[in-house]
């Protein structure tokens, strides 16, 4: 099987080419044997990194081999919509004229030590942190500007952002998520989540049940790579002029505060 006709199977073999440059020869005999589940999840993660480059696409550069190992090993078992556009905006961020750029390849083993329900948490806190502290002017590179954006989430709107159901167990789940976060680095490490009592002592406005939680450096480093915005500083980030469409399939209710004013 060439080249082209293995490309193909992931949608328009001259655009897959285009993303992925010299690397493209990478694609070869195996991939045929991929079951078509993987292969469509792999076209679906292409598709969504093309989406995000749009008119970049056209310019010169390749995506490392060791990010394309990562795609086709993990992605292709990714059927959560939220996952495919984490891993095809790493794909999307990773393409650039410099051959021995691989830091997507540490961020795509760091999404597929994620959970679909942290993945998703992480994607609300983000949005939320943008929302609250957008032309801030805060530095979110240091520890003492970290401390100063942490946020308040009411239980109410968690709840009707993740869309959990009634056979998941709440309480189990927000451990899993908020230990998950913080052990990854993807949040800061001092974090609350309890009842209305136990959020009032480190938040008194509290006005139920919730979430407490800081951001942190790589947390605002994988949103940005989730949206294939590689090239920003994470000081970029709370700058008005960049922002950050929140997917339709989400709601995230109003009701977050500032714990700190």
């Amino acid at each position: 099987m060439d080249i082209g006709t293995g490309l193909a199977l992931f949608g328009s073999a001259k655009l897959i080419e285009k993303l992925l440059g010299p690397t493209a020869d990478y694609i070869g005999e195996g991939i045929k044997s991929l079951a078509k589940k993987r292969t469509n999840n792999l076209k679906n993660i292409f598709s969504i990194a093309v989406n995000k480059l749009g008119n970049k696409i056209e310019t010169q550069g390749a995506v490392p081999p060791k990010v394309l190992k990562g795609i086709l090993d993990e992605g292709s078992f990714c059927d959560d919509f939220l996952s495919a556009e984490y891993f095809g905006g790493v794909l999307a961020s990773s393409r650039s004229g410099v051959s021995r750029d691989d830091r997507g390849a540490a961020l795509i083993a760091l999404i597929s030590r994620l959970s679909t329900y942290q993945i998703r948490t992480h994607y609300i806190f983000y949005h939320i942190v943008k929302k609250l502290f957008d032309g801030s002017g805060i530095n979110i590179g240091i520890t003492e500007g970290r401390n100063k954006m942490e946020t308040y989430v009411p239980l109410s709107v968690y709840k009707t952002a993740m869309e959990f159901d009634k056979k998941e167990n709440i309480g189990v789940l927000m451990t899993h998520i908020m230990v998950g976060l913080a052990k990854e680095c993807l949040i800061g490490e001092y974090f609350s989540m309890g009842p209305k009592e136990d959020i009032e002592k480190r938040f008194n406005k509290a006005t139920e049940s919730g979430l407490i939680f800081q951001p942190s450096s790589l947390g605002t480093e994988l949103f940005l790579w989730a949206y294939g915005k590689s090239d920003f500083l994470i000081q970029d980030f709370l700058e008005p002029v960049n922002q950050f469409e929140i997917d339709a399939k989400i709601n995230i209710p109003l009701g977050y505060k500032k714990t700190k004013e």
